[in-house]
């Protein structure tokens, strides 16, 4: 097949190659056997980057099945879980880590199925011609043995040692042995029948006589299977040719064609332009899938003049331009993480059967984001789960925290109420006798009236109105009485209630505002909201007192009760005829002879006793909260230490690997330079344009163990979840190296600097230019502290310096969050403070690492402190530091620059400034400086 070639000028973005597989950019035929050379190496290259995603969907699918059975990130089924509310957005958060459905599929699918390559035209020949040449053999016939209007069936390719076909009709039964459904063929080329749907009777040599069916449709839907050996389509990459001329729609034939396949979508133009049938084929297709890039290979090689003044090539760039598969600008992004947005823009190819590099180039970028998509699913996942555990592990130990504190703040706060509610009740004594004797003076004549007009059931009465028998006679007295007590108390419990309202305010107000206050500082502790909650419905239970309680209460019959013994005993020698002026004067009687200091005394005592008894109730349900607290607390701690010690250093060495893989696959492995130095645990090498960085330096690190494996990929993970910041060297990315069986290196690329602070010093720097590295230094810091990230090891050869002298801090190989030290020993000797051989340090320990590296600065030196250099040993050092032995006084040092010193390495954590005042000193010292020079 000859083709003439044909100049174009558009840049094609397929022409840009992966570092990590070189393709041959020399003009390269279809029948050349480096093609299909090049082609396996990239499908091999695919199948060994596809293992190591499913290596590692697999131990994450492990990590988070141990992290559900041992609850880390829930609070289990306790009296203290969190509300639905809360508890529904833990929940919420928890999913997010889990691998979505839809992307579980995608990676199943990437696992299970084929790649193929999916041939569409405009016409039969152009795929005809295309799978030809790249196969490099007539195996599908063309024009003129299939003619323009023929119904062409869908034909799949396939790699096999023996040859055969089938006929395969959508929707039929499936062989167990696939090898039963090819029919052995003796032909070089595909008969046309076998090819073209004309009539009912075609291809019945290929399909199973038992089973024949005479529906057009299905035969005209029915797939020409077609297995022969082909070196090009080695492991298990099929060709499948989309059919011509068939009365499927679109949607129908894409679900067709895409059955159980990975497709990369290839559409040949064997027209000058795209005709408006053409148009909307791909408008329609566009619209069914909208993220499903195609290569469009133009092999139209007509001589003939166009009408217009641009190359039929220009305008079908035009064309596909303005259907929004290909762009006059760049589109293309580093973003494959989504199934939203296209995994990148469609390409086209100008004169595709002179040279396949192109095509090749888009293939091997084509497959690179099928597998950065895969890989970002899981980088993904794994950066969510350890925030969750970042997360978690603040609210743990806020929890272990502030729990105790709020308890006891809690108790001392009620037993302050209790005493001022006591002092409160008894002071009110007098108030509540003058209420009993204005109710009294107000209600005289009301209850006087009542009593007469109250009938007395259950009495015999004689003629005269008198009573038959003494206890009639008592029974009626016993009823005004009654009737008048109750009365009397409604009155005397509404003014009461209205008196002391303050009182009740202060009873249940004051305690539930304490709790609003304690409940306002949580800041959304999830852990200690329960418990917060108990806490209220104890106060509540303990304090609720409602004064206008009804009359047949306990406390109301008390009173009553002790209200009767107040009023004189009535006694008559002569039965009194029982009418309204017997009842008005029992009840005058009765209201002239009350006390109401009594009365008083009785109510306050009362109230008295009814708070005590609250008080002791709560004292014993916050004892019972305290108990529950401290077993919780308790396994509060055992999860947090799981969690910094086994869950966090997992999941950071999955995302090591999984971003590791990423950064692989898409740049390729960095090109290893000269050696920089040495450090304890790698070697740095220079390194020139990764991942388009002109100058970088490369940290390689072979982790001999877990341990040390679990310490680099926290590293990482910490190094690279830092915001870009000017006084924090910039961490690009990392490669693992899994090319050499006996190790396995960890490759850190990371920007590079001129040179660190200790060889800066031993050239010496002027004292201006040094004052502004601390200040740098200072402020890289106060930004780690910022972030709740503490460095634990801030020394000379960790801070970099660039062109201009300005600071970086680098080698965060211990820098971790506060909360996820487990206080284990690091850091550099004579840099380490005092308490970091507790196990209990914070922040702070930076600051006194600072406080020895200013001694460093301010000396322009790196000799080492005498009262240092003369011990033997680091026992002897650390032994020294414990003691409180510090570096000297240099005669050279201000007594500002001193103060700086000694006020970083003070013994007392507590006692050290603030990263923030040490800045400002640090400032005035230069100013003053500049003042000085400049007088």
């Amino acid at each position: 097949m000859t083709t003439k070639s044909r100049p174009i000028t558009l840049k094609s973005n397929a022409g840009k190659l992966s570092p990590s597989l070189s393709v041959n950019n020399t003009s390269l035929p279809a029948h050349s056997s480096t093609l299909s050379q090049q082609f396996a190496d990239i499908i091999r290259r695919y199948k060994y980057h596809l293992q190591h995603i499913q290596r590692l969907l697999k131990e994450t699918d492990k990590s988070y099945d141990e992290i559900n059975e041992t609850r880390v990130l829930t609070s289990g089924t306790t009296e203290f879980s969190l509300p639905k509310q809360e508890n529904k957005f833990l929940l919420d958060k928890i999913s997010t880590m889990q691998i979505s459905k839809s992307d579980r599929e995608y990676l199943d699918a990437l696992k299970t199925r084929p790649l193929a390559l999916i041939i569409c035209s405009q016409t039969y020949s152009g795929k005809s011609r295309f799978v030809n040449e790249l196969l490099n053999e007539t195996l599908l016939p063309e024009s003129p043995h299939i003619n323009k209007n023929d119904v062409v069936r869908m034909v799949r390719i396939k790699n096999h040692a023996t040859q055969g076909a089938s006929l395969n009709i959508a929707g039929s039964f499936e062989w167990i042995d696939a090898d039963i459904m090819y029919k052995p063929v003796s032909w070089t080329s595909v008969p046309r029948e076998d090819l073209v749907v004309n009539g009912a009777n075609n291809c019945r040599s290929l399909m199973d006589t038992d089973n024949v069916t005479d529906d057009f449709e299905q035969q005209e839907t029915a797939t020409l299977e077609i297995r022969k050996p082909l070196d090009l389509l080695n492991d298990d990459l099929q060709i499948v040719v989309t059919p011509s001329n068939q009365k499927l729609n679109m949607k129908q034939i894409y679900t067709q064609i895409t059955e159980n396949i990975v497709p990369i979508f290839i559409y040949i133009i064997d027209q000058e332009i795209l005709s408006a049938n053409d148009i909307d084929e791909l408008r329609f297709f566009r619209s069914i899938v909208p993220n499903e890039p195609i290569l469009f290979i133009r092999i139209d090689q007509s001589d003939n003049a166009s009408s217009t003044s641009e190359t039929p090539c220009v305008q079908t760039f035009r064309q596909l331009c303005d259907l929004g598969f290909l762009s006059f600008l760049s589109t293309e992004t580093t973003d494959n993480t989504s199934d939203t947005t296209p995994l990148f823009q469609s390409d086209m190819i100008d004169n595709g059967l002179i040279n396949f590099t192109h095509f090749l180039n888009y293939i091997l970028k084509h497959i690179d984001r099928l597998m950065i998509r895969a890989v970002s699913i899981l980088q993904r996942s794994h950066e969510i789960c350890l925030d969750l555990f970042n997360d978690s592990a603040f609210d743990m130990a806020r929890d272990i925290l502030v729990t105790p504190k709020r308890l006891s703040y809690a108790r001392e706060k009620e037993k302050n109420l209790y005493e001022s509610l006591v002092a409160l009740t008894n002071s009110k004594q007098n108030e509540i006798q003058k209420l009993i004797l204005q109710a009294v003076d107000e209600m005289h004549e009301v209850l006087t009236d009542e009593a007469c007009s109250l009938e007395i059931p259950g009495i015999e009465l004689t003629d005269q109105l008198t009573v038959k028998h003494a206890r009639d006679l008592k029974k009626c007295t016993s009823v005004i009485q009654e009737q008048i007590l109750v009365r009397l108390n409604e009155i005397i419990a509404n003014k009461l209630l209205d008196s002391i309202n303050v009182l009740h305010d202060n009873y249940v107000g004051t305690l539930t505002r304490c709790l609003i206050s304690l409940e306002s500082s949580r800041d959304d502790d999830e852990a200690e909201l329960s418990a917060s909650k108990a806490l209220q419905e104890i106060l509540h239970s303990a304090y609720e007192v409602n004064l206008s309680l009804p009359t047949n209460s306990n406390l109301f019959q008390i009173l009553i009760d002790r209200m009767k013994e107040l009023f004189r005993t009535f006694s008559w020698h002569n039965f009194p005829r029982i009418d309204p002026e017997f009842k008005r004067s029992v009840a005058l009687n009765m209201l002239n002879s009350l006390s109401e200091a009594k009365l008083a005394k009785s109510v306050c005592s009362q109230l008295n006793d009814r708070i005590r008894m609250s008080h002791d109730n709560f004292e014993t349900l916050l004892k019972q909260l305290d108990h529950r607290h401290t077993d919780r607390l308790k396994s509060t701690e055992d999860k947090q230490q799981r969690v910094r010690k086994d869950c966090t250093p997992r999941i950071a060495r999955l995302l090591l690997e999984s971003t590791s893989l990423k950064d692989l696959i898409q740049y390729g492995l960095p090109k290893q330079g000269r050696e920089i130095g040495r450090g304890q645990y790698g070697v740095v090498y220079d390194c020139k344009n990764w991942a388009n960085h002109q100058s970088c330096v490369l940290k390689s690190v072979v982790p001999p163990d877990d341990r040390h494996w679990n310490d680099l990929a926290l590293e990482f993970h910490y190094l690279r979840r830092i915001p870009e910041h000017p006084r924090i060297v910039q961490l690009i990315g990392s490669v693992i190296d899994y090319s050499d069986s006996d190790q396995t290196p960890v490759l850190l690329i990371m920007e590079r600097l001129k040179r660190d602070l200790y060889g800066a010093l031993k050239s010496r720097l002027e004292f201006s230019i040094r004052m502004h590295i601390a200040l740098d230094v200072v402020e890289g810091l106060r930004y780690l502290h910022g972030l709740g990230l503490v460095h634990r090891d801030i020394k000379l050869k960790n801070v970099l310096l660039d062109e201009a002298n300005r600071a970086r801090i680098t080698d965060l190989g211990f820098c971790k969050p506060e909360v996820m030290m487990s206080g284990s020993l690091v850091g550099t000797p004579i840099h380490m403070a005092p308490e970091l051989f507790t196990s209990k340090y914070d922040h702070t320990v930076d600051v006194y690492a600072f406080g020895i590296l200013f001694w460093y600065i301010c000396s322009n030196g790196v000799k080492l402190p005498t009262n240092f250099d003369v011990c033997s040993s680091k026992d002897i050092l650390w032994s020294a530091v414990k003691k409180g032995v510090r570096p000297e006084r240099l005669m050279d040092f201000s007594d500002e620059c001193w103060e700086i010193m000694t006020k970083c390495w003070d013994t007392e954590p507590s006692r050290r400034p603030y990263l923030g005042e040490v800045q400002e000193n640090i400032e005035q010292i230069l100013n003053t400086t500049r003042t000085t020079t400049t007088a």
